[in-house]
């Protein structure tokens, strides 16, 4: 195991809940719905914002019934997986292939200047916050400085250049 992320877009796929068996399994609660990714064999946890992240080789990703995901990874002992509970569990975009001509990881957004279809200023992405909505809920600094939240389901997300950092979104304001 090493510490440190590579470069490029990190995501935040999940957060270690628990040991999973005897052998240093542990289950993950994933930040999306949806089945594990298999296609991951390198991920890394990170139990606070002081931490460095760990790099952990998986073996295998297998399906819970609560919708969680078992990572086996050769690694990790009991002991071992027990100390990383609550840790968030990062992975690579790259790792998950090329987007789609109309995709973009919510990561990518922050720091990008958000405005409205006419081109007037919404404001700065500052983060993403994490809620049950089946999609992301930005927050913003809006021209006067304040922090808004701008929900984004997909129907209000226009355009995202990465080449100017300008995102278009439909969203009504508040």
């Amino acid at each position: 195991m090493n510490s440190g992320v590579p470069g490029g877009t990190i995501l935040k796929i999940g957060v270690v809940m628990r040991p999973h068996g005897l052998r240093g399994a542990f289950t993950v609660k994933p930040l999306a719905p949806g089945p594990p990714p298999a296609i991951l064999r390198t991920i890394w946890l990170k139990l606070s914002d002081a931490a460095a992240p760990v790099e952990v080789s998986v073996r295998a990703w297998k399906s819970a019934s609560s919708g969680h995901w078992i990572v086996e990874s050769p690694e990790f002992s009991l002991e071992r997986a027990e100390a990383f509970r609550n840790a968030l569990v990062l992975a690579s975009a790259r790792d998950f292939g090329p987007l789609a001509d109309d995709e973009v990881w919510v990561e990518e957004l922050i720091g990008a200047s958000a405005v409205r279809p006419d081109g007037s200023a919404r404001g700065t992405v500052t983060g993403v916050l994490e809620t049950p909505a089946p999609y992301p809920v930005l927050i913003l600094t809006d021209p006067a400085g304040r922090e808004v939240f701008l929900p984004l389901p997909r129907e209000h997300f226009i355009s995202f250049d990465a080449g100017t950092r300008v995102l278009v979104v439909s969203t009504p304001d508040p």
